[in-house]
């Protein structure tokens, strides 16, 4: 009763940050401003579904709340991607490349390297977190070092437009790949959602989970792939957040401490999309567009992380 409770407070925050963002300043309803707020909101709630249920799923496989997707690198190499393919073909062939094929690379390009991980540290029972989590920050920096590389060498106008290109952003999405995206998400969603019982029995340890009848291996690599292709296309859609896992995860085992996912699965899209919509509203009604929605994520993703770790430092002293 108490968690369906909470829910129900989730659900109403939710809705109150979505419509404070919808309303402000327009009052009027110009059928130009609602059709823009309308589409960001639509973009919302699916990056914020994508993310949140991605997040949530490779935590059920690491089974660490510090250890995010963000952890690994993968939105360091979308905008290594990004850069790479303006190095090699100009920015010319980017701007005029058509908006679902650079949705499709990105998506391709993040699965692939997030299935690499995969049977490199996830495969034989040889997972370790601490180790992946060193990995991770290696290929953060490979990927920035060389994306910051690359931009010495191209042109410097060249170079912002790829860098323009790799900020999130939710004031260029498309409706077209706003659309294949949640074609893409909200079954994924659903089906992980079903999943819930599995997941369950998964945070609790390869070996337990063997016991209790889950195929460790196969169940694993498909957890993986449904959180490369959710990140990926929400990566895609409006681009790197990095500290937002971690965010949100944190937030949502702090507001609903339980381990059932059939809860966790739309306390983690709330939370996202509340934060999202916050987020947003700084960036377009306080602060009129002059920064964007990830320095605004990554600052307080950033507090929040030393907090949480001064937190632990206090339990452990």
């Amino acid at each position: 009763m108490a968690e369906s409770k909470r829910l129900i407070g989730l659900l109403i925050l939710t809705a109150v940050v979505l419509a404070g963002y919808f309303f402000w300043n327009n009052t009027q309803m110009t059928p130009f401003v609602v059709q823009l707020r309308l589409k960001t909101i639509a973009a919302m709630v699916i990056t914020g579904m994508a993310l949140g249920v991605a997040t949530l799923l490779f935590h059920a496989v690491s089974n660490n709340r510090i250890v995010t997707p963000s952890s690994l690198g993968l939105e360091f190499l979308y905008v290594l991607a990004k850069t790479a393919f303006v190095f090699f073909f100009g920015a010319s062939a980017l701007m005029s490349m058509n908006v679902v094929a650079q949705f499709v690379f990105g998506c391709l390009t993040l699965v692939g390297f997030a299935l690499l991980l995969y049977q490199m540290f996830f495969k034989e029972g040889k997972e370790n977190v601490f180790f992946l989590l060193l990995v991770g920050m290696i290929c953060m920096s490979l990927f920035s070092s060389s994306n910051m590389f690359l931009g010495m060498l191209m042109d410097p106008s060249e170079f912002q437009i790829a860098q323009d290109a790799g900020f999130a952003s939710f004031n260029r999405v498309d409706t077209t790949v706003l659309t294949l995206a949640a074609a893409i998400v909200i079954p994924i969603t659903l089906y992980s959602f079903s999943l819930s019982r599995q997941l369950d029995v998964l945070t609790l340890g390869r070996d337990t989970a063997i016991n209790l009848g889950i195929a460790y291996e196969s169940f694993s690599k498909k957890v993986m792939i449904l959180m490369a292709i959710l990140l990926a296309t929400a990566t895609s859609l409006v681009g790197p957040m990095f500290f937002f896992g971690l965010l949100v995860l944190n937030l949502t085992l702090q507001w609903l401490p339980t381990f059932r996912h059939r809860i966790l699965f739309p306390a983690m899209i709330l939370v996202s999309v509340c934060v999202l919509a916050v987020g947003q509203s700084i960036v377009f009604h306080g602060l009129n567009l002059k920064t964007e929605l990830d320095v605004i994520i990554n600052f307080v993703g950033g507090v929040y992380f030393f907090w949480l770790l001064l937190k632990a430092n206090k339990q452990w002293q």
